[in-house]
């Protein structure tokens, strides 16, 4: 545990580092674009996207603090660029549970296995898509909070192994690129 709270103070000082700050700024775009580019609304309150594959890289590289720091704003920058519906600011708070389940999975690993992708894929789709964000949606919108989970669980169910396949994918590119990366 004490390794934890080491490793999280070391992060906490590698805010003030420029290859950390333009790196997640980097992916911070990445996010943006592919949210923008890449994700598709079936239903106003269903979406298909990759874009947690960015934030997912960015954690592995730069871990947690400068993730949690910069979600807000990429919460708010996102629904600029593609708005969806009246802006909520709550939702910030799927953006923080994203960053701290793919820094808690990916941060500090050398080698990600399928395993490890399975557990944190499944633990965003459970904690952030089936639960916060229906919660939010449902006291937004009023709408009944089952009513909003049940056609969820079906499309996560439905685009959990595209989502493993495109997470392991990236997350091994990732280990290949982090030695190239150290600077």
């Amino acid at each position: 545990m004490k390794q934890y709270f080491v490793m999280l103070n070391e992060n906490a000082r590698s805010i003030k580092n420029v290859h950390v700050i333009v790196g997640v700024s980097l992916f911070f775009a990445l996010n943006v674009i592919m949210n923008l580019f890449v994700s598709v609304y079936i239903t106003p309150e269903i979406k298909v996207g990759f874009a947690s594959i960015a934030t997912a890289a960015s954690c592995y590289f730069y871990g947690p603090i400068p993730n949690l720091i910069v979600a807000p704003l990429l919460d708010f920058v996102n629904f600029i660029v593609k708005p969806s519906g009246t802006y909520f600011p709550i939702f910030m708070i799927s953006t923080f549970a994203t960053a701290a389940i793919f820094s808690f999975f990916f941060y500090g690993q050398d080698k990600v296995s399928l395993k490890r992708v399975i557990m944190a894929r499944l633990s965003y789709d459970i904690i952030v898509s089936l639960f916060l964000n229906s919660l939010f949606t449902s006291m937004l919108w009023g709408t009944p909070f089952w009513a909003i989970v049940s056609p969820k669980i079906v499309k996560n169910l439905i685009c959990l192994p595209i989502q493993v396949v495109v997470l392991y994918l990236t997350m091994k590119t990732c280990t290949q690129l982090k030695p190239r990366l150290k600077a």
